[in-house]
């Protein structure tokens, strides 16, 4: 069977610009099915999925994928370092994957390459960590630009939302000693970071906002997407938001031990000012605001937020994923997975309780915590979920 290109992606929620990228997949790639290592129910940017991953996985192979499998959690919220490499060690080792797709601000591949092989430098990563040891009041990302400059002249990759996960995914690549070649495909329509909707195609961001503030996207989602959606709402399960457990949040930060809270993964340097502060705030939203800073953007004090709710430790980066779990089947899916069968060297369940009854103990413990994450994320749907609901899914087939 012909190998398969590979997308890593969050699909939160899946939009006209993602279908558009995995059509454009399709157009260099006709015969190649398109695999999806998607974020389960927790995404990179450290916060609840808007829609429940099976939808969302629904939602993607409808548009084109023709297998979605699950970066789990908490691999789905660490660093974009851990997230990128994470997510391509699950499509290499289930070794039907010979290229990588991602959607760029750049579409200059040799560009990227060579950025990314400056990045993972020896020459790079001494002079960031001296830098780094005398300069500690300025933040990883400002650090990494400015000691990337002075060292290889200035580029503006660096800069760019999809360009920066783009280039975590290329170090990955290289420092695994992946053997895939990268396609990238250009973005267009609004910045990753976009609030609002400023063009035809507008970021997930922005959708997610327009959602929470009830205002129509129907011009922005396939059809499809909107069916789905509508029938989640309906079903009580959409919109999802980790606003639900502010108040939880704020009791665990004020009653947690300061030697307790830099036990959680990211919250170390936040915890003097977040156990603080969580007496005067009235909503998360309003806690990472006071949060955030030159040196902490939303997204790494929303992960160490989430962190402390779901309780992951601050060695979480120390492995990878042994195992992951098929969420929907498309056209040629179901040959894929055929074929995994023999190659894949880890884990892929399709129905998520086999993942408990597993005898691979280090399987059984990262399913065991993922699970646990997934009934947390339930109790917060709108019409609140079943303890378990998650072990009783099945994949989408289509």
């Amino acid at each position: 069977m012909e190998k398969s290109v590979g997308v890593i992606c969050e699909f939160n929620p899946f939009h006209n610009g993602h279908a558009r990228f995995l059509s454009k997949i399709k157009e260099a790639f006709p015969q190649k099915p398109i695999v999806c290592v998607m974020s389960g129910n927790f995404v990179q940017r450290g916060s609840f999925a808007i829609q429940e991953k099976y939808s969302r996985a629904k939602c993607a192979v409808l548009g084109g994928a023709d297998l979605v499998l699950e970066l789990p959690f908490p691999f789905s919220s660490l660093s974009a370092e851990s997230f990128a490499s994470s997510a391509v060690s699950i499509l290499n080792e289930i070794g039907v994957v010979d290229t990588l797709a991602f959607g760029c601000e750049c579409d200059d591949i040799e560009a990227l390459l060579h950025c990314a092989d400056n990045l993972a430098s020896e020459k790079f990563e001494k002079a960031f960590f001296a830098f780094c040891e005398n300069n500690r009041a300025i933040g990883y990302p400002a650090a990494r630009s400015k000691v990337y400059n002075e060292l290889f002249g200035e580029t503006s990759l660096l800069n760019q939302p999809n360009a920066i996960l783009a280039l975590e995914y290329l170090q990955a690549l290289k420092k695994m000693k992946v053997p895939f070649s990268p396609f990238v495909i250009p973005r267009i329509g609004d910045t990753l970071r976009e609030t609002k909707a400023e063009s035809e195609y507008p970021s997930a961001t922005a959708i997610r906002n327009m959602i929470f503030g009830e205002k129509n996207i129907d011009a922005f989602l396939p059809k499809e997407t909107l069916a789905v959606i509508k029938a989640e709402r309906e079903k009580g399960s959409f919109p999802v938001s980790m606003e639900y457990y502010a108040i939880t949040m704020f009791y665990l930060l004020r009653t947690k031990s300061r030697k307790e809270l830099c036990d959680v993964y990211g919250l170390a340097p936040l915890c003097d000012r977040a156990k603080k502060m969580a007496s005067s705030c009235n909503t998360l939203e309003e806690l990472v605001e006071k949060l955030r800073s030159v040196n902490f953007t939303d997204s790494r004090v929303r992960r160490a937020l989430l962190s402390l709710l779901c309780g992951v430790n601050r060695f979480a980066e120390k492995e990878k994923p042994s195992y992951t779990a098929v969420l929907a089947v498309g056209k040629k899916g179901r040959d894929l997975l055929s074929v995994m069968k023999e190659s894949s060297r880890i884990s892929v369940f399709t129905k998520p309780i086999h993942a408990l009854k597993t005898e691979n103990k280090t399987v059984l413990r990262q399913a065991s915590f993922s699970c646990l994450a997934d009934d947390l994320y339930a109790a917060a749907f709108p019409k609140k979920g079943e303890n378990g609901e998650f072990l009783k899914k099945t994949p989408f087939i289509l």
